[in-house]
């Protein structure tokens, strides 16, 4: 267990006054958080720097010391690469982990637009108007609910699609 913080500590750790208040709490009864943790130790320098490789097992492979940028790995993977690789592998993991929220928010259009719920509305109507365009459907002559339902059955359909493309991914930078 971490050591007393004192509570003003808190404030250096969050601009919100709720979370705020719960450190100043965990501090007061010596309570471990991600903060405190983080404060007793170092990360790992070669991680850090993306420079430290996991993907195979003849790894770890780390790119230390001078000429960094002329080294490899094992498999002859450089350090723009392994870093470019962790990246990768870093948001992957942080979108896989949290597309549910995505297909849970496809599924309230859903229903809103199948009027199953009177506890959500379509408030932003142009914006539904802008997603749609993203993904290729007609808005022209159309209720809000028909476009409402055509976006979130596309958007539905993108999270198990096995061929053509994703729609959305036009919507990522170059």
């Amino acid at each position: 267990m971490s050591e007393t913080k004192k509570p003003d500590e808190a404030q250096r750790k969050t601009i919100d006054p709720a979370a705020e208040e719960m450190l100043d709490r965990a501090a007061e009864h010596q309570y471990s958080t991600m903060f405190s943790r983080v404060d007793e130790i170092r990360p790992c320098p070669i991680g850090a720097e993306g420079a430290c490789c996991k993907f195979c097992s003849m790894g770890p492979c780390r790119i230390t010391g001078q000429n960094r940028e002329g080294k490899t790995g094992v498999c002859g993977v450089t350090l723009s690469t392994m870093a470019a690789r962790n990246l990768a592998r870093a948001i992957a993991s942080g979108t896989s982990a949290h597309s549910d929220h995505g297909r849970d928010l496809a599924l309230t259009l859903l229903a809103v637009a199948e009027g199953k719920t009177k506890d959500y509305q379509i408030k932003d109507v142009d914006k539904l108007h802008r997603v749609a365009g993203y993904m290729g459907i007609e808005v022209a002559g159309r209720t809000t609910e028909q476009i409402a339902y055509d976006v979130a059955k596309e958007a539905l359909d993108n999270f198990g699609r096995q061929l053509g493309e994703v729609t959305y991914v036009s919507r990522a930078p170059i």
